[in-house]
């Protein structure tokens, strides 16, 4: 693709705020001396002040500096250091349940979680926490162990509330789940911006970016066509993928 590109290609990209043409090069300024993403929401150079480099390293050897505003060097919509954390401790304990308290003694501002989970999952932090516990009372009870045993395991206080909890997702009985399906999902940053995996205990089924439009089309078609349910989740065909 990058030997494709002309330079009125790539000049008539640059300005949109439009990531199609991440990881496919950088846009160098002679007149600045910095260079950008293609999707940088700077003002538009003049073509003559414009040089294209395949990649940063590239424009760094030519003498440029990364852009402040669009910060090139680091991989688009990264999680945090602090969320990542949080996402490790929930994935190796499931029962958690993290509260606001919790995050304030963390060091950590809970508006800051909301924004940041409703921006790249569509979902509150809570909402996730519960996908979580859920997911893995699930595994647990396909795996062998009884109803009661993978309710209060994974952090549930009564089995009315993990029996409400499981119809509100499965939509039926924790009884049927050794005939259910589970597709596990996860989201990772790229140098083309942040992508969402899904997989089942068989494979990777769905790889897509998580700005795309029809997204939510795509998941309503893989649940319907596998009888399944999404879910985040441990995974090593998502290991994999990542």
């Amino acid at each position: 693709m990058k030997n494709e590109l002309t330079f009125q290609d790539k000049y008539g990209a640059i300005g949109k705020q439009s990531k199609l043409y991440e990881g496919v090069f950088v846009t160098a300024v002679k007149s600045t001396g910095i260079f950008c993403r293609p999707s940088c929401r700077a003002r538009k150079p003049k073509p003559e002040n414009v040089l294209f480099f395949d990649t940063a390293r590239e424009a760094l050897q030519h003498g440029f500096r990364p852009c402040k505003i669009c910060k090139p060097m680091e991989k688009m919509d990264e999680t945090p250091g602090y969320i990542e954390s949080l996402l490790t401790e929930l994935h190796e304990k499931p029962f958690l349940r993290i509260k606001d308290n919790d995050l304030y003694e963390r060091g950590i501002e809970p508006n800051q979680i909301r924004r940041w989970f409703k921006k790249h999952h569509n979902i509150t932090f809570h909402a996730y926490q519960r996908m979580m516990r859920i997911n893995s009372a699930f595994n647990d009870i396909k795996s062998g162990e009884s109803i009661t045993h993978s309710a209060f395991s994974n952090g549930y206080s009564s089995l009315s509330g993990f029996n409400d909890s499981y119809r509100s997702i499965f939509g039926g009985p924790a009884s049927g789940s050794k005939h259910k399906t589970t597709i596990n999902i996860a989201r990772f940053t790229t140098p083309l911006g942040p992508m969402f995996a899904c997989a089942t205990v068989e494979g990777v089924c769905l790889v897509e970016f998580t700005d795309r439009k029809m997204l939510e089309t795509e998941f309503k078609d893989l649940r319907r066509r596998l009888d399944a349910v999404i879910l985040p989740g441990e995974n090593d065909h998502l290991d994999l993928a990542e």
